[in-house]
Parts: C-alpha cells; sequence; structure tokens
C-alpha cells in the first residue's frame, strides 16, 4: 500500500506540472468565468446560460485531460525507459499502475474543484445568494464519475499501446460513450447483436450527465446514484483487466 500511495504522490505532482493540464485548466476556468459575461447579453436567462456553458465546459476540458494525461501516463513512462527501475524495486506492476492511476485520479477531481469553485462563484454572482445547492453538487460529484471511467479507459490503452494510439483510442471511447443511448435505435435489423453489444461494452457516460437538472431546476432523477454506482465499477472493471494486461507485456 505504501508503495501505491508513494507513485500516486509523484505521480500528482508530476501531472500538475504539466504544460498541457495547465494550460487547459486555466482555459476551462477562464471559459467558465466568460460565461458570466455572456449572460448578460440576454434577460432572464442568465442562470441558464451560465449552467449550460459552465458545465459543458468543465465536462470538455476534465475529459481532454483525462483523455492526454492518462494516455501518457503509462505509455511514457516505457518510451523514456523510466518505468524499468520502478517495477525492478519492490513494487510490482500492478502497485505501479495503481498508483498512477490514483495520482491521476486526484489531479482531475483538483482541477475538477477548481472549476467549480468558479462556476459556483459566477452562479453565486449571479443570484446573489449561495449556489452550490444539493443538485449542483450533485452534478459535480456525477461529473467526477465520467472523468474516473474516462481515466482508467485512458490508463488501459496506455498500458498496453503506445501514447499516440491510447489517446486516439480513448477519446474514440470517450465521445461513443456519450452515445451509447442512442445506440438503443440500432437494435432493430440485421445487425441489431452488434449495436447491442457495444452498448453493453462501451461505458454508458450519458447517464452520468445531470446538467439539465441544474439549468432547468429540476429534481435529481431517482437513478442518478445508480449510476454513478455503475460508472465506479465501470472504472474498476476497466482498471482490473488494465493491471492483468500489464503483468503480461513484455517490454523487450
Amino acid at each position: 500500500m505504501m508503495a501505491v500511495l508513494a507513485i500516486a504522490t509523484v505521480s500528482v505532482r508530476e501531472t500538475l506540472r504539466r504544460k498541457v493540464q495547465v494550460n487547459l485548466l486555466v482555459f476551462g476556468t477562464l471559459l467558465v468565468l466568460a460565461s458570466y459575461l455572456i449572460s448578460t447579453l440576454t434577460l432572464g436567462e442568465q442562470h441558464r446560460i451560465i449552467s449550460d456553458v459552465g458545465l459543458s465546459t468543465m465536462h470538455l476540458i476534465g475529459t481532454l485531460l483525462a483523455v492526454f494525461l492518462g494516455s501518457s501516463l503509462v505509455a511514457g513512462d516505457v518510451e523514456r525507459r523510466v518505468l524499468y527501475p520502478v517495477v525492478a524495486k519492490p513494487a510490482t506492476r500492478s502497485q505501479y499502475l495503481l498508483g498512477r492511476y490514483l495520482g491521476l485520479s486526484c489531479a482531475l477531481i483538483l482541477n475538477l474543484a477548481v472549476m467549480a469553485a468558479a462556476l459556483s462563484g459566477a452562479l453565486a454572482f449571479e443570484a446573489g445568494a449561495k449556489a452550490l445547492d444539493t443538485t449542483l453538487l450533485a452534478s459535480f460529484t456525477m461529473m467526477a464519475v465520467q472523468f474516473l471511467v474516462v481515466a482508467a479507459v485512458a490508463v488501459f490503452f496506455s498500458s498496453i499501446t503506445s501514447t499516440t494510439l491510447a489517446a486516439i483510442f480513448t477519446l474514440s471511447i470517450a465521445i461513443a460513450g456519450q452515445l451509447t443511448n442512442e445506440m438503443r435505435n440500432l437494435w432493430r435489423g440485421g445487425g441489431a447483436w452488434l449495436a447491442r453489444g457495444l452498448w453493453y461494452a462501451l461505458p454508458n457516460l450519458g447517464v452520468l450527465t445531470t446538467n439539465e437538472a441544474v439549468i432547468y431546476h429540476r429534481p435529481l432523477p431517482a437513478s442518478t446514484w445508480i449510476a454513478g454506482g455503475y460508472g465506479l465499477l465501470y472504472a474498476a472493471a476497466t482498471l482490473a483487466l488494465a493491471c492483468l494486461a500489464f503483468e503480461q507485456r513484455d517490454f523487450r
């Protein structure tokens, strides 16, 4: 356990110093704050515009961070041959992978917290009152689960292939995961088995999005927390597959 925590600590520091992470975080935070300025162009729709633009920006930036940081997490160490002295010490490959994922997850949640604070501040300034209600907090939580799922997928591909291919595969799955519900319409016809198989295999990221509840002041669906549990289980299963594949990988 100490080895996992040590690797996770190093991973957090390394991730937070990456230029792509800093640039995307600053860009995302500025966009979230700019949503307030955009909302002033309309009358009576300020809350909806700030919520819509802010949550969409947070989702986009967080997903890109999970994809690009996660895809280079393991593959980058293999390409630079940094991995060899790490696994040669009393740390198994699975411990190394878990530590890297844990560090990445902490960095993603820290990034999310920064953007969430910016959005909450913009909403509070617009409403002149406390903005962090239960629905908004739940939306942030579900967004964090989405990032954990995407990060697990990125780590999986990063552990079996190169950085570039891992980024391409992860980004493709992240986009497809938002469209899994639309695949139900393809269940008719001769290729229904393929659409059904993809629906079960891909992460259903759409059910983890609660933006509409925040934008339109709607109550959260009863299945929200069940969907969150599903996301965590999917991330855990993907990470288990990554550990299994990484243990069998030949670095020669």
